[in-house]
């Protein structure tokens, strides 16, 4: 049996801008979603009946040939499911 592939997380980068006006922002970069985060966060609106979803944020500080930029990752809340034994 092949080992069952963890999914790919939702990841981006944020490089600092060239601010033009004084309230341009100090980094802009793309995110990566990936398609089991927005089915995630589609069903978690959908039961909680919100307009609004909390996800979670993280960030680690990076450098490359470009500069120093962050990697950033956004991921579902982490809602905890009921235990429903089997009947």
């Amino acid at each position: 049996m092949y080992p069952i592939e963890p999914p790919k997380r939702s990841i981006g980068k944020l490089r600092k801008a060239d601010k033009i006006k004084p309230r341009s922002p100090d980094m802009v970069g793309q995110l990566h979603l990936q398609r089991h985060f927005i089915e995630t966060v589609a069903k978690q609106s959908e039961e909680a009946e919100l307009d609004e979803i909390v996800c979670c944020l993280a960030g680690w500080k990076n450098h490359d040939s470009l500069g120093a930029y962050l990697t950033i990752e956004l991921s579902p809340k982490y809602v905890r499911r009921e235990y429903r034994p089997q009947e």
